[in-house]
């Protein structure tokens, strides 16, 4: 029998049979519960009232049809009497979109703004299992510059209303997060960032080109659910803007070659639509991680996912990559000699300093001395800024 699109038969240790059997999904990644929701494939299912967790907002229906509409990796998309759409999640992985449709400030943070949140739903132990919103139309992502542009810029206008509810930067929680993936997937590249203090975390909103709706005539993102592997992988943390940002990117390149020009487009449009610190040059340094190190965090992440659901062409595409980006960490090691050089400029500094105290050298010797050591701070910094790799 061949597995649902739901199924990640790539890193999955038992038959689906056993594991719906069971209710536990367990994999080479860790294991996680799966539900039986096969009876809410046909209306009955909707009819009797769920026996645990919390239902919430628009699920009391009497529900007469119901239309499978598509299946993929995170899960079901069924159409409820031709006027609401509902999708299922077969194992728990987390509650983040029902969060931003239930906790009222965010809420209403993005009530206004081009979003489709749900109208209801049912979720267990923390888990969305089942999600309802208005009837959409789901648009096919076109590739062309001027959808990128135009959805970079909700993309930015969506995180900008979400700023009151910024949390610091996280650094050594984001770090651990590409450890526990590379040491998944065994992959020969290793990168920790020293993001600065400017990078904030923000509440997740997981978008993709490939979530794009309409309603009414209007364009909005539909958000989703986390994916299986990041769940299975990774903690839930808060993430900042630019990580969504670098997803989208991501996308965009797999489906067509990006030029420089491109990728500066588009984060320049992102800068413009997002809080000015946000896009600082300490925040966009590649030295301190910038765009770089979320494009990598994009990356491992979908090679996770590829490699949870076989999907081979991906995988290759994603590794290619990665022997790419092993280059830009090379350069960036070589860069960080320069960044000594301020040290040691500091460190003559201070020798010139006592060695006048203590009348080891004369006057015009530590003043010398002086000198040179804040020439060789002030050139290697300038180099070491130069140097630093273009966010794009």
């Amino acid at each position: 029998m061949d597995e649902p699109a739901w199924w990640p038969k790539g890193i999955a240790l038992s038959s689906i049979e056993v594991a719906q059997k069971d209710g536990l999904l367990r994999t080479s990644y860790g294991r996680t519960a799966l539900w039986d929701f096969e009876p809410f494939l046909t209306p009955e299912g909707w009819n009797t009232a769920p026996g645990e967790g919390t239902v919430w907002g628009d699920w009391d229906l009497d529900i007469e049809t119901t239309e499978l509409l598509s299946t993929n990796s995170r899960g079901l998309v069924l159409l409820l009497n031709q006027e609401m759409i509902a999708t299922i999640q077969p194992a728990h992985i987390g509650d983040d979109v029902s969060r931003l449709a239930r906790y009222h400030p965010w809420q209403e943070a993005l009530k206004e703004h081009k979003i489709l949140l749900p109208i209801g739903g049912w979720a267990v132990d923390g888990n969305d299992r089942i999600l309802l919103y208005p009837v959409h139309t789901h648009l096919s992502f076109d590739g062309k510059d001027s959808t990128v542009i135009k959805q970079v810029e909700h993309l930015g206008q969506l995180h900008t209303a979400l700023e009151p509810f910024t949390t610091p930067n996280t650094e050594r929680r984001w770090n651990d997060r590409l450890k526990a993936v590379e040491d998944q997937l065994k992959t020969n590249t290793m990168w920790r960032a020293p993001h600065a203090s400017s990078t904030l975390g923000l509440p997740r909103i997981h978008l993709s080109f490939d979530s794009i709706v309409e309603v009414d005539g209007e364009q909005m993102f539909l958000p989703l659910c986390r994916s299986l592997s990041e769940h299975l992988l990774c903690e839930s943390d808060r993430l900042p803007s630019l990580a969504s940002l670098m997803v989208l990117e991501h996308q965009w390149a797999r489906k067509d070659s990006l030029s420089e020009q491109q990728r500066q487009s588009m984060l320049e449009t992102w800068s413009r639509s997002v809080p000015s610190s946000w896009a600082s040059r300490s925040a966009l340094s590649t030295v301190r991680g910038g765009a770089w190190v979320w494009r990598y965090h994009a990356t491992i992440l979908e090679l996770a996912q590829a490699k949870a659901f076989a999907d081979e062409t991906t995988v290759k595409a994603c590794e290619q990559w990665l022997r790419e980006v092993s280059r830009l960490q090379a350069y960036l090691g070589t860069l960080r000699m320069w960044k000594s050089g301020q040290w040691v400029g500091i460190t003559g500094l201070i020798v010139s300093f006592f060695a006048w105290k203590l009348e080891t050298l004369t006057p015009n010797q530590s003043l010398i001395v002086a000198l040179l050591s804040f020439g060789l701070g002030l050139a290697t910094n300038f180099i070491y800024r130069v140097k630093d790799p273009k966010p794009y």
